[in-house]
């Protein structure tokens, strides 16, 4: 049995740690960030009072500190310590005086962090940076840092009931959820962040400027799930009673008490319910359930691209029992799209389903809302809309509406950012003239890439502008209005392939070909030409570059190259022969 250690760090050593990016989170368990502001500024506010704080536990690994609890506390000091909200305190009122610590004035004196006023007295910042807070560090394991998490948030009621059923359980059933929720959120990630890096898929709302625009979120925008609901983990709880349709049939009731069950978290017909679910996982395979879910709910964003939302689709004015409605229509659609159709009419398909819920969903209650009237409900909403579908070949979401994976791939891509690159397209928006050597740049973008890490795997899209002004050249020269999202212009390549090579087959060509004139390896090059993919976000078409690293270093024209922020950096040859072992050692 492990002795548990407890010791005393103060604050401002803490912050150090966190800037090296010794704090890490693992999302298989954690939540996002979803402390309001208030709920900070009252920490800070104990503190600077010198009241006792609860224990913070961290497991060691690899000379890094896993946040077992504590997440949300440590965000909230070292948020206040670079400046970004403000605190009442005895004395006063005010933002951290940056200059109180080395880091921070370091970090100020650079342009990385900006002083706020008023300022707290400069004693007050001190006593706050020295305060001594408890930590426990232990090297647990993983299985062990589960069963704690789950433990320690079991017995509190901080969290919601969803929260709780995801708390700790690293099952099938809850790692699909988890992937499902993030990807509509638009905040998936690797399971491993720096605590630094969390901010950026965390929920902005409440005065805290986060990566991810709540009002943003599918689930907010269209009034299917509330702000505050979101906060409760609502929208995993949804997609949780979606899955149980999928996976188990329409004949299971969609409540709370099974849920429980699958989860763990009742005893009763315990085995059963998870056993059942567990198999057809087994059958299916997690990424095959997922694609297919994202698949289906991307002709469900597709729909409601250009409409007033959900809500005013459906209801056309307030109502009750949305998440309800939503959930027969999802599985209804569900239905028709993995039994061989494709939407054929997408305007006929909203014309019917405008107002469909007063007529449908008028009548659904907490008493009604039982395994068969959702039964109900789906089968005649198939039989409504079943005509707006026609037939379709094959049901293969891997190459279907990519609307999800591309927008999750551009969050993902300010939190991993030497692993990802934009093109608008290959041709100067000026003058029009073609600059294939472009796509000389793009491979040995990519072999940079795959040089960070054993089995990293670097992205180029084609069609996509990180620039407002970058789009706004693009609109001139080919009369096309972008896709805006979040901070990046999505122009697609149809209108430069249509002016230039006729066709979006001639261009994918024209590219295959040049890549496989570049000074790469065979399989290198066979990689990157089998992995190249059109995909269709919206109206637009993106071309998307893959390289995977495949377990060593990949040479460019008989040289290294490796990603240094957003740029392309050649390690030089005697930096290799003296010290080999820092590159070549990522790969071991």
């Amino acid at each position: 049995m492990k002795e548990l250690l407890v010791r005393n760090e103060n604050i401002q050593r803490l912050f150090s740690w966190y800037k090296q990016d010794l704090f890490i989170v693992n999302r298989k368990y954690q939540r996002k960030l979803v402390w309001t502001l208030e709920e900070k500024q009252k920490f800070i506010n104990s503190i600077s009072n010198d009241y006792p704080v609860p224990l913070f536990l961290l497991a060691e690994s690899n000379d890094k500190y896993e946040i077992i609890d504590g997440m949300q506390r440590l965000e909230a000091i070292f948020s206040f310590l670079q400046g970004e909200y403000i605190v009442k305190t005895e004395t006063g009122e005010g933002y951290f005086d940056l200059e109180t610590m080395p880091e921070t004035k370091e970090m100020l004196d650079n342009g990385l962090l900006f002083q706020n006023h008023p300022t707290l007295h400069r004693e007050v910042c001190r006593n706050i940076a020295n305060y001594q807070i408890p930590l426990s560090i232990t090297p647990f394991e993983d299985s062990q840092i589960e069963e704690i998490f789950r433990r320690i948030n079991a017995t509190g009621r901080q969290l919601s009931s969803q929260d709780l059923r995801q708390a700790g359980t690293i099952g099938s059933f809850s790692n699909i959820v988890r992937i499902i929720s993030t990807q509509i959120r638009r905040d998936s990630s690797d399971d491993i962040l720096p605590l630094s890096k969390m901010r950026k898929i965390s929920l902005a709302s409440n005065k805290l400027n986060y990566g991810i625009n709540l009002s943003e979120v599918f689930w907010v925008k269209h009034q299917i799930v509330t702000l505050a609901n979101m906060r409760l983990s609502r929208d995993e709880e949804l997609i949780s009673y979606l899955l149980i349709y999928i996976l188990l049939g329409a004949d299971i009731s969609p409540t709370a008490h099974n849920l429980d069950i699958i989860y763990g978290f009742e005893e009763e017909d315990r085995f059963l319910l998870r056993q059942k679910i567990n198999s057809a996982i087994k059958r299916d395979g997690e990424q095959e359930i997922i694609s297919r879910f994202m698949s289906v709910f991307d002709e469900f964003e597709r729909l409601l691209a250009e409409t007033k939302g959900f809500s005013q689709l459906i209801f056309n004015d307030d109502a009750h029992g949305k998440g309800r409605s939503f959930q027969v229509i999802f599985l209804a659609f569900y239905n028709l799209l993995t039994s061989g159709h494709k939407i054929g009419d997408i305007q006929g398909l909203r014309n019917v389903l405008s107002g469909i819920g007063q007529r449908e969903f008028g009548d659904i209650s907490t008493d009604k809302w039982k395994a068969s009237y959702r039964k109900e409900k789906v089968l005649a909403i198939q039989g409504i809309t079943k005509s707006f579908f026609i037939e379709s070949d094959s049901f293969d979401p891997a190459k279907d509406n990519w609307i999800s994976r591309l927008e999750n791939i551009l969050t993902q891509s300010t939190i991993e950012q030497q692993l990802f690159d934009f093109k608008i397209g290959f041709h100067d928006l000026s003058n029009g003239r073609e600059n294939i050597k472009c796509i000389s740049k793009i491979v040995k973008t990519l072999t940079a890439m795959a040089n960070t890490e054993k089995n990293a795997v670097g992205y180029v899209l084609v069609g996509i502008a990180d620039k407002e002004s970058d789009a706004n050249l693009h609109n001139e020269a080919y009369n096309t209005e972008a896709h805006k999202f979040q901070s990046f212009y999505v122009t697609g390549i149809d209108a430069e392939a249509n002016k230039y090579y006729k066709s979006n087959d001639a261009y994918f060509n024209l590219i295959k070909q040049k890549i496989e004139q570049e000074p790469i390896d065979e399989n290198t090059k066979s990689y990157i030409t089998r992995h190249m993919m059109p995909v269709k976000y919206y109206s637009k078409t993106v071309m998307v570059l893959t390289l995977k690293n495949n377990g060593k270093p990949i040479l460019y024209d008989k040289k290294y190259y490796e990603r240094r922020g957003a740029n392309n950096a050649y390690i030089d040859e005697e930096l290799l022969m003296t010290d080999m072992s820092d590159f070549m050692s990522r790969f071991l």
